[in-house]
């Protein structure tokens, strides 16, 4: 099946990452952020830890999951355990072709979800516990921001923050929390809370300013894991 998989990925420009091993994979969707993961439910390799990984990631529990499996059991044991798409045992290349094509447009809404616009703005943060701290916002998505402050912080903190956005006058207003940090101060917000007026403004800001960059061809795309 892999052999099957590597064309119509290719065919769709999709760039992979191969993970042999359960501990690997587990990694790859703890660590990075995915368009997608594919799951051979076949192979050995404990799907069921691999989609629960996925689904607890703070990156990727909304990524697209594609599972390989036989017909029974196998299907339902994927769908409840979360799956997407299903790619069935056997099939040729049309066939894993049309399932990816499904897929393909629910991984571009997801892209255009997470990917993230840099940025350069001074704000004033008020974090659970730490208070008020001053920081800048160096990158932002419509799910979440990064944020660069002077003294590290802990995972988990809430925090809220308003802020312009370059060349406008309107002011947006965020509630988050932490979902990475590092001993440099680099923080890793994921948005829980966004006043609805607000998020459309930052999803046509957004548009506005990836067309800009596609335009200037700097990459916002992210990849995708094929599990083996």
């Amino acid at each position: 099946m892999l052999r099957m998989l590597r064309p119509a990925l290719d065919s769709f420009a999709i760039e992979t990452q191969i993970c042999m091993e359960p501990s690997a994979a587990v990694d790859a969707v703890s660590q990075r952020r995915l368009d997608a993961v594919i799951v051979d439910w076949s192979a050995g390799c404990n799907p069921l830890r691999i989609l629960r990984a996925t689904r607890n990631s703070s990156w990727n529990r909304q990524a697209t999951i594609l599972a390989m499996v036989n017909a029974g059991e196998e299907m339902r044991a994927a769908l409840r355990a979360g799956a997407n798409f299903l790619i069935h045992n056997p099939s040729d290349l049309g066939g894993v072709s049309r399932c990816l094509r499904a897929a393909y447009g629910t991984m571009l809404l997801l892209r255009r979800k997470v990917a993230r616009c840099p940025v350069d703005i001074p704000v004033l943060a008020k974090f659970s516990e730490e208070g008020n701290i001053e920081a800048r916002v160096t990158d932002i998505s419509l799910g979440g921001l990064a944020l660069q402050t002077k003294q590290p912080l802990e995972m988990q903190r809430q925090v809220s923050l308003s802020f312009m956005l370059p060349a406008t006058d309107v002011l947006i207003h965020i509630a988050g929390t932490v979902v990475n940090a590092d001993k440099n101060g680099r923080v890793g917000i994921c948005f829980e809370f966004v006043p609805d007026s607000d998020l459309k403004f930052l999803e046509k800001w957004l548009a506005a300013q990836f067309v800009k960059l596609q335009e200037a061809e700097i990459p916002t795309s992210e990849r995708t894991v094929s599990v083996q």
